[in-house]
């Protein structure tokens, strides 16, 4: 393609050539040397601005679209930070309460539930159940580690639509399902999705009855192990969670990107260059 130089170079050439052999502007010859002549650079003009016009108007379309296109990358920057920054915070919260249970004492004692009853004024008997302080924690520690557990499951499956990786993130993260009769058995009951949800007098009844079972069920080598597992894999596989902008948005991306920066508006000139020689000679 001929640059602006040359092409403006070829346009002064032409310009001499014609005054020099007298077919511009003799009062003979030339384009304004008659009426008729007149007319023919009155149009010649009218047809270069309408060519300028043509260009402005495509210009200030593709100006709109290049604002459409810096906006539309703008959410996706923010949608994907705002999806690494809950990952990380999810990811963290699930760790720190699984390390706390694959180490947790759950034997917390003979004394940590007790019973006593009493008659109240109108002589009804009244049943008070007290538990230990250990016993609170160990039910407290449960509890944590199952919402930051729910947590995950809810974050991967939220974001499923986004990529097919975060979708398989969801599906591992609910393989609570394969083992619900174990965690139903010490209190814990397992969703459809692989959700835990607290069933407190159960759970209490197995902490303090068969501790070394919750501990079996729960640690190392337990669901507290399987989660630690579970969030070194979606660790390995972060930063492919989330698609790339070009895969999210699609090609529109890159063809946008060809015409709204400045090699349109250099090709634009090029042509009303081109035109107006064109209409000239």
């Amino acid at each position: 393609m001929p640059t602006i130089n040359n092409m403006l170079s070829g346009t002064y050439s032409l310009y001499k050539s014609s005054y020099a052999n007298g077919t511009l502007f003799n009062n003979s010859n030339s384009l304004i040397g008659s009426s008729s002549k007149q007319d023919s650079i009155s149009t010649l003009w009218n047809q270069y601005s309408s060519f300028k016009s043509n260009a402005d108007t495509a210009l200030s379309g593709l100006s709109m679209i290049s604002s459409n296109v810096s906006s539309l990358v703008s959410s996706y920057d923010k949608a994907k930070n705002t999806f690494y920054s809950e990952f990380d915070q999810t990811m963290s919260d699930l760790k720190k309460s699984a390390e706390n249970i694959k180490s947790y004492d759950f034997n917390v004692g003979e004394n940590a539930l007790t019973t006593t009853e009493t008659v109240d004024a109108d002589g009804n008997k009244v049943t008070t159940t007290t538990k230990s302080d250990k016993l609170v924690a160990a039910l407290k520690a449960v509890e944590d580690f199952a919402s930051n557990y729910n947590d995950a499951i809810d974050f991967f499956n939220d974001n499923s639509d986004v990529s097919k990786r975060i979708g398989r993130m969801g599906t591992m993260f609910g393989d609570t399902t394969y083992r619900r009769a174990n965690y139903q058995s010490i209190g814990l009951q397992v969703a459809s999705d692989g959700t835990l949800k607290i069933d407190e007098d159960k759970l209490t009844k197995a902490i303090t009855e068969d501790p070394d079972k919750v501990s079996s069920i729960l640690g190392k080598d337990g669901l507290a192990g399987k989660a630690e597992d579970h969030i070194s894999v979606a660790n390995n596989q972060r930063d492919r969670l989330f698609p790339s902008a070009q895969t999210l948005i699609g090609n529109d991306l890159t063809t946008a990107a060809i015409y709204t920066g400045t090699s349109y508006r250099n090709m634009s000139n090029y042509a009303n260059i081109g035109n107006l020689i064109n209409i000239m000679f």
